[in-house]
């Protein structure tokens, strides 16, 4: 299997001073694997707030995620309020903790690609019989 994705960065202007930096991540193209790698979470408004929902990055998804979580949107009639999406945009006070962050999204990645690869690689290790 030719396991991979494509993901793009982007970041808000290099500008001392400023009050914020964004930083956004794209899965632009995937082989072999869903390129919604992002997992959110659906926080469900309580009464009387009003019913806009309030979606939040959770994590990147790992392999697991990739088969229980649904894309797009939550199933919340079967209790699940986690989906993936293939882009998250996230804010920061300084560019140092965005480099950081950004690294370990990159990092995180990586780490998930190489999982898909050794789990589509499965050999056999054991055989036992019973009886």
């Amino acid at each position: 299997m030719a396991i991979s994705i494509t993901v793009k960065y982007y970041r808000s202007e290099i500008i001392t001073g400023l009050q914020s930096y964004d930083l956004r991540v794209v899965a632009e193209s995937a082989t072999d694997m869903s390129k919604k790698i992002f997992v959110f979470q659906r926080m469900v408004p309580i009464p009387p707030i009003p019913a806009t929902p309030d979606d939040r990055f959770t994590c990147l998804a790992d392999p697991v995620d990739l088969e229980e979580i649904p894309e797009d949107a939550p199933d919340l009639d079967n209790e699940m309020p986690y989906f993936r999406v293939d882009e998250v945009t996230l804010r920061f006070r300084d560019m140092t903790t965005l480099e950081e962050v950004k690294n370990l999204i990159d990092e995180d990645v990586q780490r998930l690609v190489d999982s898909l690869k050794a789990a589509a690689n499965v050999a056999l290790t054991e055989t036992k019989i019973y009886g």
